[in-house]
């Protein structure tokens, strides 16, 4: 029940009217220095309302984590029945430790959570009701090295609220949020066949050329024996206890369930030692010298835990990068209320794991990590009008996963963290209901699409563009649509646990254009990417989905003690684009369920998902570039040229304009323009919303050639529009171009 407030919260203006006031006046803050207008309340990095906590990367899978603490229950825009307000997280990478974070590529991507007032309430399975932990999470292309040259790099995380941190800028300064810098190793490359072995290297052996397509991994890594381990450790201070510690933990457990064992250990001089660390093991106090869990989260899009931990030292984890080194082991509970037994109770919802390594140049600071494990909370979730906090639980412990029946676990090494966090409302399933869910649709939440249910970012367009930051993708969208291969994410909820191949769910993903009556099935093979867990180890493998009688079978398995995730929730990749052309359309995913009751619209013993509208648009734009004097004209050098372009689409993005070959211009009145020499009639920032939202933009150029050697010329004209193609927003692109000749004065 939420508590009514006795008296009427006073929220600052500076928080309930910070877009009117930046509107305004950009410098109303001062945190845009080289704005020459006069701040009025200069402030920057405000932590009142939401805070950054701790980044982390999970190396295997090129996955940048943030965790964000929302602290109070007001201050948010609006309950979780409005659309409430943005916490934008953007990321930087310092690839080549030059410590500036301004190369063109150290810019990563950004991402948002969308958040709400979310009122204290009765304490129910909870010690208190703030703060909120969530975690946001963005995939990146990382950068690779060989194993023995670990490759470690700077990060930096900027949290603004309200107000996404404007791309490029590493040095913004947020006004509500704050910045965090740490660093993080990124997975050595591996090697494959095909990189040391060629064609003819093949034939010369008489074995078949198509091993090499087979991808087989060549760089294996070692595991370490004691006597090396003991060997490495001899001169850097590793205790036995730490890199003998599966054997010292298995003989505690054994003495825990006969303690007699202790009295015949002790009376052997040969255990002394052994039982010194054994007393250690007994005594339960967590030891974090070499690792510490930080903080713990829920992805609210993803429906994932997240936990992000620091590795402290260089040497105490079995083995370089150039080994199998050790795992640092989080298992996750949360602390359920039981309706039938009137009690609340943790519940183990899965263990997830990192490798760690033994890295000489460690920064003092330590490496930041991150783990994610996909929960299903479905039966947790509820309306809107009624919203869901829980209290979960992490527990580190390395390289022994902790016991998956003991909440109350101390680790030998490593510790535990509680957070509370909020569940996303959806609608009520009951315990056990096997409901199909489309969370995201060409890298962009459902929330973020306009026209669907529940959605937060509409469009002045209508129904079916995107808008906002992407979900793992890291770009902005910007009344985008949709194009190419569109792939599509969700969950089934309560799939059966641990099934054979022949129990396991069926389903298809249809689509039709908006207004007709007919589904068409999505029946094409697709890759997906499928992370088991065993109770005690990690492994991943590929499948081809294939559709068998328009059907895909449902891979994932979130219950443990066996449990299986799909890298991405991916559920179908749509080729776009279809017979049917551009234009809006639904997407839905049927459950094959035997008796499943009567839906209108939805075929019998069949369950349908939520359906999502988007809009397709796989249209190139149409470019032009014309010289004045026409095409290829010959010319001396020192004179300006003129010409016009014009670019045509229905969702325009950007156009820019090249000159080839480049070469800089000797006169330094050119050196502000985008391009050396070349100057646009139109202004430095050819792009939506500058621009046009469709139809045609042309303008004119002026080419100044002072300077320019002689030499044959291409101007090219490059246009992209505003659509996600392939889930990325790379723009439907087209181009066009004009040449001419500089000649030598006579």
């Amino acid at each position: 029940m939420e508590k009514e407030p006795k008296e009427k919260i006073a929220i600052e203006k500076e928080r309930s009217e910070f877009k009117k006031l930046i509107l305004e006046n950009p410098n109303y803050f001062g945190t845009i220095p080289d704005y020459k207008i006069k701040p009025v309340k200069p402030m920057k990095a405000n932590t009142k309302y939401e805070e950054l906590r701790c980044i982390g990367f999970y190396p295997e899978n090129d996955i940048l984590e943030a965790i964000v603490e929302i602290k109070l229950p007001y201050g948010y825009s609006g309950n979780l029945c409005t659309d409430g307000s943005f916490e934008y997280v953007r990321f930087f990478v310092d690839w080549n430790g030059d410590g500036d974070f301004i190369d063109p590529d150290d810019d990563v991507g950004i991402v948002s959570l969308n958040v709400h007032d979310i009122p204290d309430t009765e304490k129910v399975c909870l010690d208190k009701n703030k703060p909120l932990s969530y975690a946001l999470t963005l995939k990146i292309n990382s950068k690779k090295h060989i194993c023995v040259n670990p490759y470690l790099v700077k990060v930096r995380a900027i949290l603004s609220w309200n107000t996404p941190p404007p791309p490029g800028n590493p040095n913004y300064s947020p006004v509500w949020g704050n910045v965090l810098d740490g660093w993080i190793q990124i997975k050595p490359a591996k090697f494959f066949l095909k990189d040391i072995i060629t064609v003819v290297d093949l034939q010369k052996l008489k074995i078949d050329q198509e091993m090499l397509e087979l991808d087989l991994d060549i760089s294996k890594t070692k595991e370490l024996t004691l006597t090396e381990l003991k060997d490495i450790y001899k001169d850097k201070d590793v205790p036995e206890l730490r890199f003998n510690s599966k054997e010292l933990i298995n003989i505690a457990e054994s003495v825990k369930l006969d303690p007699t064992l202790m009295a015949k250990y002790k009376l052997e001089p040969k255990f002394s030692k052994m039982m010194e660390y054994i007393d250690l093991i007994l005594s339960e106090k967590p030891n974090t010298k070499y690792e510490e869990l930080r903080c713990v989260g829920l992805n609210y899009d993803l429906d994932q835990f997240v936990a992000t931990l620091t590795v402290k030292l260089p040497y105490g984890y079995n083995g370089n990068l150039c080994t199998k080194g050790s795992d640092e082991y989080v298992a996750f509970w949360g602390y359920i209320w039981d309706q039938v037994e009137q009690v609340c109770y943790w519940k183990y919802f899965g263990t997830t794991s990192v490798k760690v390594y033994d890295i000489a140049n460690i920064p003092p600071e330590g490496l930041q990590y991150a783990v994610y494990l996909p929960v299903d909370l479905s039966s947790y979730k509820d309306l809107c009008s009624k919203h869901k906090v829980m209290k979960i639980r992490a527990i580190l412990s390395w390289n022994t996963p902790p016991p998956d029946n003991n909440p109350n676990y101390n680790p030998v090494w490593g510790n535990k963290v509680d957070a509370l966090i909020q569940i996303k409302p959806g609608k009520p399933i009951e315990d056990g209901a096997q409901i199909p869910f489309i969370s995201v649709v060409g890298a962009m939440a459902v929330e973020s699409i306009s026209g669907n249910q529940h959605t937060v970012l509409s469009s002045a367009l209508g129904e079916g563009y995107a808008n906002g930051p992407s979900v793992y993708g890291g770009f902005f969208a910007l009344e985008s649509s949709f194009g190419g291969v569109v792939t599509i994410c969700g969950h089934i909820s309560n799939p059966p646990n641990d099934p054979e191949d022949i129990d396991k769910l069926r389903y298809k993903v249809q689509y039709r254009k908006s207004g007709e009556s007919s589904w068409h099935d999505i029946t094409n093979t697709f890759r997906i990417w499928i992370s088991t867990w065993n109770g005690v180890s990690w492994s991943i493998e590929h499948k081809d989905q294939v559709a068998t009688e328009g059907y895909y079978k449902y891979e994932e398995d979130l219950a443990p003690p066996t449990q299986r995730f799909v890298e991405g929730n991916i559920l179908a990749q749509w080729h776009t684009p279809v017979p049917e052309g551009d234009g809006l359309y639904e997407i839905r995913v049927l459950l094959y369920k035997l008796g499943a009751l009567p839906t209108p619209g939805v075929p019998s013993d069949h369950i349908s998902s939520n359906v999502v509208k988007i809009m397709i648009d796989n249209t190139r734009p149409q470019a032009e570039i014309t010289l004045d004097a026409g095409p290829c004209e010959f010319t001396t050098s020192g004179v300006t040229i003129t010409g016009k372009f014009k670019a045509t689409d229905k969702h325009f993005w950007q156009y820019s304009i090249s000159l080839l070959p480049y070469g800089p211009s000797t006169n330094d009145n050119f050196k502000h323009y985008p391009i050396p020499a070349l100057e646009y009639i139109y202004g430095q920032v050819p792009s939506y919303p500058a621009l046009p939202s469709s139809g045609v933009t042309n303008g004119t150029f002026i080419l100044h050639t002072k300077g320019m050697k002689p030499c044959g010329y291409v101007l090219y004209l490059h246009v992209w529009d505003r659509t996600i193609v392939n889930n990325y927003m790379q723009g439907n692109q087209n181009s066009a171009s004009v040449g001419f000749c500089l000649m030598k004065k006579e």
